[in-house]
């Protein structure tokens, strides 16, 4: 028995040191790539005092390197969900922990609802201008924003359970986008840890569930494996995932949606699959209502690919019950919770009103119109936020890290929509039922923005930025793919598989930068 088992590791060992210098050429672009991005994100600052900066750099290289090899082993489109899970998974703890405190936006009050769900409160209650909290929430995370444990005082105190009274705290959104992240508080209060561990775990336990939702999004889809497994790591996406936001469980949801609908796309399928779907896409619309249309996308598969008869019957009652709960839900809940917040003083102060807006723009054609330009004209902003991170702690709201990163993730984006090899032709109507989802769902975000966060007569688009559109980039693969057969899809895997790699050591460098 034991020399089976030395047996066994010393293959691996072999296998591992094969895997190492077959994969070489890659790994070596790995480190370039990583160099050029290191220095485009490195101040004065750092070139002062490069000691974090340095072993940052050169821990996360190994690991890059690791994972490339592993991933030389494990070159098929039947393994690759096991890659993306721990690919995601081991940068996902890396990333819980280099985030300084409250620094993602809107995390101190994403914080205080999953604190409410460790205590069993799914429905936060709202009793005399205020919900109750634990005292550490306040007294420790308050007053420690955007700050790392090396500069703040207190996160080696323990827990304090006292309960106190906050302003905030998300009660329109659904509780299941907190139950992750809350248990993760629950393991912290239950172990009696120090009270870091509040955040600690529950970023890790919302990494735990991003990782596993695309990992399983990776696995189902027959089509755009790779496409799909970039737009889960576009940094912006991975900052908020890494997190405590509710935004882990849209994107997450988001992408086994569509990827779901790809599976359908290529198999047969029944009713028990447009029920899969209708559920996927109530719960992300619930998280963020203009994603309830992804179940528009039903309407363009192969009809087929149905066992059943009356397909579309059914597509229709999915639309119409998950569009019916989807504004009920909006109008008497998530509505009059949103003013239970901040946000009340807000709308007052910046005279935001909903039926007065409805009546600006329909008084006049050109106020319509040039709210459509605004919203296009600004489609060059979501796309070059790939690598721009928003916090309200930062001046201004969005970190760009770095402007030549930015531009590689952006181009990079544009040529795997265009020249992904997907190695078999997608029909035009699911290509142009991908592109009006991703239309409709691209308007309505901006234009429930501006009926409901616009100051009342004016036609500036405020509040959207493109963590907004995390799982709809996925849309646009399928949209656009010229399917270029000619291209070798195993070596282009490859290089994706290095440039994501790259992309995400470059943002927790970027954080290291700026942060530590």
């Amino acid at each position: 028995m034991k020399s089976k088992i030395m047996s066994n590791l010393k293959f691996k060992s072999s296998s591992f040191k094969d895997n190492f210098f077959q994969s070489k050429k890659y790994w070596i672009l790995f480190l370039v790539l990583i160099m050029l991005c290191s220095l485009s994100l490195m101040t004065v600052k750092n070139f002062n005092h490069p000691k974090m900066e340095f072993f940052a750099i050169i821990s996360l290289s190994i690991l890059g390197i690791i994972l490339i090899s592993y991933y030389h082993g494990h070159n098929n489109d039947k393994e690759l969900y096991k890659t993306v899970f721990i690919v995601l998974l081991l940068f996902g703890l890396i990333t819980s922990f280099v985030i300084p405190i409250d620094s993602v936006s809107d995390e101190g009050e994403h914080f205080t609802r999953a604190e409410l769900t460790s205590r069993g409160i799914l429905f936060p209650e709202y009793v005399n201008g205020s919900y109750k909290t634990i005292d550490s929430i306040p007294g420790f995370f308050v007053h420690s924003i955007d700050k790392t444990v090396f500069k703040v005082n207190g996160d080696t105190d323990k827990i304090n359970n006292t309960l106190v009274e906050v302003s905030s705290a998300f009660e329109q959104n659904p509780f299941f986008g907190y139950l992750f992240s809350g248990l993760g508080i629950f393991i912290a209060k239950l172990l009696d840890l120090n009270v870091i561990w509040m955040l600690w775990l529950a970023r890790i336990f919302n990494s735990l569930l991003y990782s596993t939702i695309v990992a399983y999004a990776i696995k189902k889809t027959p089509l755009f494996k790779m496409p799909l497994f970039f737009v889960a790591c576009l940094p912006v996406c991975l900052f908020q995932a890494f997190s405590v936001s509710i935004d882990s469980v849209v994107a997450g949801l988001g992408i086994l949606t569509i990827s779901y609908l790809l599976y359908m796309y290529k198999n047969e399928f029944g009713v028990k699959e447009i029920l899969i779907i209708s559920v996927l896409s109530l719960l992300t619309g619930l998280c963020k209502l203009p994603y309830l249309a992804l179940i528009l996308l039903l309407f363009f598969l192969p009809k087929n690919n149905f066992k059943q008869k009356n397909y579309y019957i059914y597509c229709i009652i999915g639309l119409i019950t998950v569009g019916l709960i989807g504004v009920l839900w909006s109008k008497f809940y998530a509505t009059p919770a949103l003013v239970h917040s901040w946000r009340v003083a807000y709308i007052i102060q910046n005279n935001v009103n909903i039926n007065n807006q409805m009546n600006f723009l329909l008084s006049n054609p050109l106020n319509i119109l040039n709210a459509l330009i605004n919203i296009l004209y600004s489609f060059t902003y979501i796309f070059n936020g790939f690598f721009s991170f928003y916090s309200y702690t930062i001046e201004g709201g969005v970190y760009n890290a770095s402007e030549l990163i930015s531009l590689l993730v952006l181009i990079s984006f544009i040529l795997i929509c265009f020249t992904y090899p997907i190695g078999e032709k997608i029909n035009s109507k699911f290509r142009f039922g991908a592109l009006l989802t991703f239309i409709v769902i691209y308007f309505g975000t901006y234009i429930v923005q501006l009926l409901s966060w616009s100051p009342a007569g004016s036609l500036t688009i405020t509040g959207v930025h493109t963590r907004y559109f995390l799982p709809l980039f996925a849309l646009l693969p399928i949209a656009f793919s010229l399917n270029l057969n000619k291209i070798d899809k195993t070596e282009y895997d490859y290089y994706i598989f290095v440039l994501v790699l790259v992309l995400i050591v470059s943002m927790i460098f970027s954080l290291i930068a700026k942060y530590y």
